[in-house]
């Protein structure tokens, strides 16, 4: 709960620039007092020294409660920061630690990557490390294939919206190649649709129901607690293949049968 005006505690406070893990750092009177990040439609409040996050409405909420606590003299401005926390590790690169690897979760995953190839859009950091699937309105570093530029999209944006899949913003992200040029270069990037896994080590799916056997028995995987196993499914069902769009579309079917045995 935040009991300083907000008009005074937005004199005192300045959010920095995003960092690379997603999170803004926050100054009170000049000083250093922890930061501010986004996640499901909440932002959380981080202060040094204090074990727990504090959710709010907006990022300005957010920032003007760490103004509270430091009239509370719980932080000091300031203070070290603590030593920040190893990154979380999920069990598989492709979905976020943060989201757990349940049936609707792996299929909304699977149905991004697909599309994000379609888009040449690749699901990795600048040291092209892998970035999972954190959401529909999470931000997500992806790798802009015409340039090599790496910047933060949401996948709520890149999927369209009321039937329409035409991603926002239609000229990808500042600095991109010209718009013009744009639809081309993706053209010739993707290439021709690849309708089945040609992958050696490993089988992906591009059917519905070879799919669906697969989403079985990671669930049956999760539930037994049974981490090797859920390893290897996840893999086939998420990791990289040059099959994915065809893997999206089978999820698509996938979710589209759910949604009429509900209706």
């Amino acid at each position: 709960m935040t009991t300083t005006d907000a008009t005074t505690a937005a004199e005192r406070y300045e959010i920095g620039d995003r960092a690379a893990n997603g999170r803004y750092p926050v100054a009170v009177d000049g000083k250093p007092t922890g930061h501010i990040y986004r996640w499901h439609g909440g932002w959380y409040a981080v202060a040094p020294g204090q074990p727990e996050e504090t959710r709010h409405d907006d990022r300005h909420a957010a920032a003007a409660h760490l103004v509270d606590l430091v009239d509370s003299g719980t932080v000091e401005p300031g203070a070290a920061p603590a030593a920040p926390p190893a990154a979380e590790a999920g069990i598989v690169p492709w979905l976020s630690p943060k989201l757990k690897p349940t049936r609707r979760n792996i299929i909304s995953a699977a149905i991004a990557f697909g599309r994000l190839a379609e888009l040449a859009w690749k699901p990795e950091d600048e040291d092209g490390n892998p970035t999972g699937y954190p959401g529909s309105d999470n931000p997500w570093d992806l790798t802009c294939e015409l340039d090599g530029k790496t910047v933060v999209r949401w996948w709520s944006h890149l999927r369209g919206r009321n039937g329409d899949n035409t991603p926002r913003p239609e000229y990808r992200h500042e600095g991109c190649i010209p718009f013009e040029e744009q639809a081309g270069k993706v053209a010739a990037l993707v290439g021709e649709p690849v309708t089945a896994c040609p992958c050696q080590q490993v089988t992906h799916p591009t059917t519905a129901d070879a799919a669906d056997d697969l989403l079985k028995r990671a669930e049956r995987a999760r539930r037994a607690d049974d981490a090797e196993a859920l390893r290897q499914l996840l893999t086939q069902l998420l990791g990289p293949c040059p099959a994915s769009s065809a893997r999206g579309q089978a999820m698509k079917e996938l979710k589209e049968r759910g949604q009429r045995s509900k209706g």
